[in-house]
């Protein structure tokens, strides 16, 4: 009986809900919407996460991705693996010319960063 409670315990950290906010410029939002919305439409179907986009036309806008740890994660991962196609794609003048590395900048916010750099930096 204390093998089914110990699993129940874990449960619970299992099934929080995180909220992840990437700050993007507005070639890479496109390259995650893709063309008619199909892109993000299948991120968000094979991820089961949320992911909301802001309006506007300013270079930059936030990516809002909602969902279990699980999801969110699989959701990241997807989103750069596209951007990390879409580098691969652009064409190239030389052979071997090295490409940008695919940076996610998160928005994070004040009352949480202490959390995250933790106790003079041992955390991050």
């Amino acid at each position: 009986m204390s093998g089914s409670d110990g699993g129940l315990e874990e449960e619970p950290e299992l099934s929080i809900t995180l909220t992840l906010r990437m700050l993007m410029h507005g070639k890479e939002v496109g390259s995650i919407i893709g063309k008619k919305g199909e892109t993000v439409k299948r991120i968000r179907e094979q991820s089961s996460a949320r992911i909301t986009i802001s309006e506007g036309s300013c270079p930059e806008r936030i990516t809002t991705i909602t969902g279990s740890t699980a999801a969110v994660f699989h959701a990241v991962s997807m989103i750069a693996f596209k951007l990390d196609e879409d580098l691969c794609a652009a064409p190239a003048n030389g052979g071997n010319v090295s490409r940008p590395p695919v940076t996610l900048r998160l928005v994070i916010p004040a009352s949480q960063c202490g959390s995250l750099i933790g106790k003079a930096g041992t955390k991050i």
